[in-house]
């Protein structure tokens, strides 16, 4: 599930910022987004995440470039998640084609003895 920003970033004292996000980012979708370039004085690595937000904190002035450098991680973040959701479903399906193997052998050796 790719992750968004689902809307603008709010504030309450014009020094912590909340950007809310469109879902609850996974552990290893966080660590990628944590491993984007940083950006002058936004650097991946003070963002906080909760549950369905990450926050910050800026100067007022400095919040759209924050912004624009949220909105890259987030899509260095996303790119990884898919990376990593591939090599699952993958390894999903080699599973179940060793699983449908050995039920398929089972069976032809069932059929085999099924007169003895």
């Amino acid at each position: 599930m790719s992750i968004t920003r689902s809307g603008p970033p709010t504030t309450h004292d014009s020094r912590m910022w909340r950007v809310p996000l469109s879902g609850p980012p996974s552990s290893a979708w966080q660590a990628s987004f944590q491993g984007g370039a940083p950006a002058g004085d936004a650097t991946p690595g003070r963002v906080q995440f909760e549950h369905e937000a990450l926050t910050f904190r800026t100067n007022e002035g400095d919040v759209p470039a924050w912004i624009a450098s949220i909105d890259r991680w987030i899509v260095h973040a996303n790119a990884a998640q898919t990376v990593v959701d591939a090599g699952r479903r993958a390894d999903a399906a080699r599973a179940q084609e060793q699983t449908d193997a050995r039920r398929q052998k089972a069976s032809d050796a069932n059929d085999r003895f099924k007169n003895l």
